[in-house]
């Protein structure tokens, strides 16, 4: 990989792919004029300056601008205090990942936690990254919990969902291929309450809160984004998306009760759902109240944990799954925008880096319009474990 170099504003190093710059590859005029999002997704409005609708919507969800409150010992003072007379301090799931592994890392060494790891290795997570997952709870003597029972059932809709998407296209369709993954939410709530545990500490980063399904539905409502009222709107929001897909593909009627677990019951930790059932247990998103140095997380897990990029892997994020790629292809090939354009749009919303840093400096395709692995391989894997034949996924 190649270094991007000093962006001049913030003196961090970020790391990219090599390749050419945005401006090489597009016309500046065919992305937002305020972040980076094409303005060839459908449903996305863009106003007569160009400026895309979640822009606008940015003084609505102010606690996405991915700067650092500075109080996150104040919060885990909480969680060491629900800790007190107990074995551990706090559960963390452990996907293998950037940023799970740079959040445990900062736990157990920075802060001193008794932590507990929870891991799900999906049907689609690399062999690396096993191993990545291994090294780091040694080095860092933490024990941890495996989530297998998931892995056949997750195959078996992965499956179902790709042979659905190979004849009607849709990214609503796309998007449910994670939906065995929304069940992780659940179990980690139930492995907490089996060992008694009182704190859930999460790794996501502010710039992950848009993605493309989320990027439609962003709501009116000013609340909190985690608070009851905005997740119970995002779940009415979705139930009304969701019989609109069943009218566009009918044959989706037998994952109903599939979709209604993945995108209403068990999104995220924090719909109203598991708020009520797991009341008693303190859910915190560490990096929505510390601040989220990119550069610093990639020199941690790499020279303190000894992790390692998959194979053809050019970028960290989202380097644990390879049907995140696979997800990528799909997406560009129907709206013509993947997950990354997204995770870039939020940098450059939060102001962490300027708009015209990415069109002049960031590589494009490599990294921004092309997935981070090589196409022909990732859809190649990812097909192989869901047990689709490769020839039924082709653009």
């Amino acid at each position: 990989m190649d270094n991007g170099g000093d962006n001049g504003e913030h003196g961090k190093t970020r790391t990219y792919a090599a390749g050419k710059s945005v401006s090489s590859c597009m016309d500046s005029s065919d992305i937002c004029a305020s972040c980076i999002l094409p303005l060839s997704i459908p449903g996305l409005g863009f106003d007569q300056e160009g400026v895309c609708d979640i822009c606008n919507a940015q003084s609505r969800i102010s606690e996405t601008s991915g700067k650092s409150r500075n109080d996150i010992e104040e919060i885990l003072q909480r969680v060491r205090e629900k800790g007190k007379g107990r074995q551990y301090d706090c559960l963390v799931g452990l996907s293998g990942g950037r940023d799970s592994s740079y959040l445990l890392y900062l736990l157990v060494r920075k802060h001193g936690l008794r932590c507990l790891a929870v891991y799900y290795r999906t049907p689609f997570t690399d062999d690396v990254i096993e191993e990545n997952v291994q090294r780091i709870v040694s080095r860092l003597n933490v024990p941890m919990v495996r989530i297998d029972a998931l892995r056949e059932y997750h195959q078996k809709i992965a499956r179902r969902i790709l042979l659905l998407w190979k004849k009607k296209p849709l990214p609503e369709l796309t998007n449910l291929l994670c939906a065995p993954c929304k069940y992780i939410n659940r179990e980690v709530f139930k492995i907490a309450r089996k060992n008694d545990i009182k704190s859930i500490v999460y790794g996501g980063n502010s710039f992950e809160v848009f993605q493309l399904g989320s990027a439609f539905t962003a709501t009116k409502t000013r609340k909190p984004r985690h608070s009851f009222v905005s997740q119970a709107v995002k779940s009415l929001s979705i139930m009304k998306r969701s019989v609109s897909l069943l009218a566009k593909c009918p044959s989706l009627i037998r994952l109903i009760p599939v979709g209604f677990k993945a995108s209403i019951l068990y999104i995220n930790p924090h719909t109203p759902y598991l708020r009520m059932r797991y009341a008693d247990i303190l859910r915190v998103d560490y990096f929505f109240h510390e601040e989220y140095d990119e550069a610093e997380c990639v020199d941690v897990i790499t020279s303190k944990l000894g992790w390692q990029l998959p194979p053809g892997c050019n970028s960290y994020w989202r380097a644990d799954c390879s049907m995140a790629e696979l997800k990528n292809s799909m997406f560009r090939q129907m709206i013509g925008a993947s997950y990354m354009e997204t995770y870039l749009s939020n940098m450059v919303r939060s102001g962490d880096i300027t708009r015209a840093f990415y069109i002049n400096h960031v590589v494009y395709p490599q990294w921004v319009n092309q997935p981070r692995r090589s196409v022909v391989s990732t859809r190649s894997s990812a097909i192989r474990m869901a047990s689709t034949r490769p020839s039924k996924l082709r653009a």
